[in-house]
């Protein structure tokens, strides 16, 4: 079957699409350009999805703080959308937010194994947010000097990947129900310091507070690469890469919701060039707090509903100047 291929015109117009949505912008400045760009980018001969949240008051006047938002392993870009609750909050503080697709759902973190069957090792997710940044930064005028990177899951484990691996690009991270394996802790370290707001339940059956491979990745026991480091170790460890020598400042948070079977207590590390933020959720689980029971709380656990964590993670970063 013949496809008929798009003409010279359509081709231009494709290509100037970002360029559009900034002259719209520019000439009408009154106008709410809050909306989602369903996008997609060509990197290392793959065909790469994303989606694009544009704050309402958009324009091209000044550069633009970035917040990649990245899904959890068997996720997608457009589940994430609700399931974070950024937008509200990003729009009133004024940041892009950035929705990556990874390759069946799976992040390809060297050096940690994966509970998707299908990961496929071969491809370089470091490389595909760094071309998205660049697209940011050439296209919407995204401030290179403040592009945050937040997830839950294995969006989190990629959250702390990145933090190391992309260094110099990363302003800062938040990640919700992470680690990092014992490989790749051998050899993590940061060229800069790096801010860190750390979110993580006790009561989390598959990124285990207390470290190891977590209830549901029994088949990868035998693999150092599922053998995550305990959370209060990795706190540790952030706290002496960033130089924090202050002591710390420990907040019993509200517990705004009694029934919820949650507290959480927020202790904030200083004194040194970047500064970590960390929240214990006791009895919390594999869950966003803030956001909804998405699975039996038999498989996941509970979800605080003290605070919202959108909410907290898009503070942290408007903190970050």
């Amino acid at each position: 079957m013949n496809m008929r291929q798009p003409s010279f015109l359509q081709k231009a117009c494709y290509r100037l699409w970002p360029l559009t949505i900034l002259l719209l912008a520019l000439l009408l400045p009154g106008k709410n350009f809050a909306q989602h760009l369903y996008k997609t980018i060509l990197v290392d001969h793959r065909q790469r999805t994303y989606i694009l949240h544009l704050p309402p008051d958009f324009s091209p006047a000044k550069k633009w703080p970035v917040i990649i938002a990245l899904h959890g392993g068997g996720g997608t870009a457009q589940n994430t959308i609700r399931f974070y609750g950024l937008e509200e909050q990003a729009d009133k503080e004024g940041f892009i937010l950035l929705y990556p697709d990874a390759v069946n759902k799976a992040w390809n973190i060297p050096g940690m194994t994966s509970r998707v069957k299908n990961l496929d090792s071969t491809v370089n997710d470091v490389h595909f947010i760094e071309r998205l940044m660049d697209t940011l930064v050439a296209g919407y005028r995204a401030d290179e000097k403040r592009i945050f990177v937040t997830g839950m899951s294995r969006g989190a484990m990629f959250s702390f990947y990145l933090a190391s691996a992309l260094n110099s690009r990363v302003a800062g991270i938040a990640p919700v129900c992470g680690g990092i394996s014992h490989t790749v802790a051998q050899n993590y370290t940061f060229g800069k310091p790096v801010p860190v707001l750390m979110i993580n339940g006790t009561a989390d059956p598959l990124v285990s507070y207390t470290g190891g491979a977590g209830k549901f990745n029994r088949r990868h026991s035998n693999s150092e690469n599922a053998d995550l480091l305990p959370t209060e170790t990795l706190v540790e460890k952030i706290v002496t890469l960033n130089h924090c020598s202050a002591a710390p400042q420990t907040i019993n948070l509200p517990n705004t919701n009694v029934n919820d079977g949650c507290t959480a207590i927020e202790t904030v590390y200083t004194g040194g060039p970047a500064k970590v933020d960390f929240i214990k959720i006791n009895g919390a689980g594999h869950t966003w707090p803030g956001g909804s029971q998405y699975l039996p709380k038999a498989l996941v656990g509970k979800v605080c509903k003290d605070f919202s964590a959108g909410e907290k993670i898009v503070a942290f970063f408007s903190s970050i100047r």
